[in-house]
């Protein structure tokens, strides 16, 4: 079987899968119309959110089947400002926060502290009354009618993903347009300064998000702190970190790992991703920062919320946990492959053939774990070519 460069395979496949010009402003438009329109639907309810959704647009995915788009400065995470200061109290060796105000009485406070679990919880209820009475949106720009829908993902019955979808009609559900965001608050490094423990900063601000708990009951005041470093970066490396997305939303899609190959999932393990590699990030290929989102899609938090959100009786939740195992054993052998291909450098015809229709992924190997911890120390070959000669490759817009 022919073998080729899994460098150059991977930045090929960049070029072949970027949407096109007009297609993606299209998709801009409509999200940021339909942004405008729950915004609208919420001052109208006077939600207590009102006026701190205003970042949404930048939390939409357009998917068409197999394919996937997103702004070029995409977010899982929407940041808000508080409404009022608070003096914060931080804990290194869980990298978190807690924020305190003393005698203040606000929908997000619980006692003197901010209490992610009230904000999600009070964002859920606003925004199924918005949706349910907003119902569909139609396009001035394309005149396509978008029926919406809204859902969570929750970890502990408490929200974590918000997911709204805009589905295009007459579409057989293959378009739509969707919007999977975590609630975050957002500060101004200026403001209210993090300690360097924490990394380093490309812009000038952090946020931070309710602390996951995949086993006990969480501190609904305790906030994971992140630093954020696509959304202030280039936009090369903006693009690089798309193109990066939209292949991995393809092969996982194709490869019909549906659990996986969803925008929430992809765009957190990328977060994920860029957090363990810090201003390092800049510096990775295409090849190495899918091979490495693709690690934490696979190992983190997200898949277990996937699971721990499946509904129905008895029978029916097995079958689909089943589903979903099955799932979670083919996208390990698309991971194993991956790893092979890292340790190689080289690529099979066969994984070309993975992003267009379904292939036959073999079980991981015994040995699966073992390339694991390898290739998780294996980064100076999947370096961008820009750091031996010239300045970055990244794809082309159109």
């Amino acid at each position: 079987m022919t073998r080729y460069n899994f460098m150059s395979v991977m930045e090929d496949l960049a070029v072949e899968f970027t949407v096109s010009k007009e297609r993606h402003q299209r998709f801009i438009h409509d999200s940021r119309m339909l942004s405008l329109a729950i915004q609208k639907q919420l001052q109208s309810d006077g939600a207590v959110f009102k006026d701190y959704l205003g970042q949404l647009h930048k939390t939409a995915a357009h998917v068409n089947n197999l394919s996937l788009d997103m702004p070029l400065n995409f977010d899982i995470f929407l940041p808000i400002r508080l409404p009022v200061a608070v003096v914060p109290s931080y804990d290194e060796e869980r990298r978190s926060v807690g924020f305190t105000r003393a005698n203040y009485r606000h929908p997000f406070f619980f006692g003197n502290a901010v209490n992610a679990q009230s904000m999600n919880l009070l964002l859920q209820r606003e925004l199924q009354v918005a949706i349910s009475r907003l119902k569909s949106v139609t396009s001035s720009c394309t005149k396509r009618i978008y029926d919406l829908k809204y859902s969570v993902l929750s970890f502990n019955q408490v929200p974590f993903v918000h997911q709204v979808v805009a589905m295009e009609r007459h579409s057989n559900r293959q378009r739509f347009i969707r919007f999977d965001f975590v609630l975050a608050v957002e500060f101004d490094g200026a403001e209210m300064t993090l300690p360097p423990y924490f990394g380093e900063f490309i812009g000038n601000r952090w946020i931070a998000y309710g602390l996951l708990s995949v086993d006990g009951d969480p501190n609904p005041a305790e906030w994971a702190v992140l630093v954020p470093k696509l959304q202030d970066s280039s936009p090369g490396d903006c693009l690089i970190a798309l193109n990066c997305m939209i292949m991995l939303f393809r092969l996982l899609s194709a490869q019909e790992c549906y659990c996986f190959a969803m925008p929430a999932s992809v765009k957190f393990a990328f977060v994920m991703a860029v957090e363990e590699r810090g201003l390092d990030f800049q510096r990775m290929s295409i090849a190495d920062l899918t091979v490495t989102t693709l690690f934490h899609l696979l190992f983190g938090t997200m898949y277990q919320a996937v699971a721990r959100n499946t509904r129905g009786d008895k029978a029916t939740r097995n079958s689909r946990l089943m589903a979903i195992r099955k799932q979670q054993l083919r996208a390990r052998g698309i991971y194993a492959m991956l790893a092979d291909a890292v340790l190689r450098n080289s690529i099979t015809s066969e994984f070309v053939n993975a992003f267009f229709w379904h292939i036959h992924i073999s079980p991981p190997p015994v040995c699966f774990y073992q390339s694991l911890v390898e290739v998780r120390n294996t980064d100076t070959a999947l370096k961008r070519k820009s750091s031996t000669s010239g300045s970055p490759k990244p794809a082309k817009l159109n």
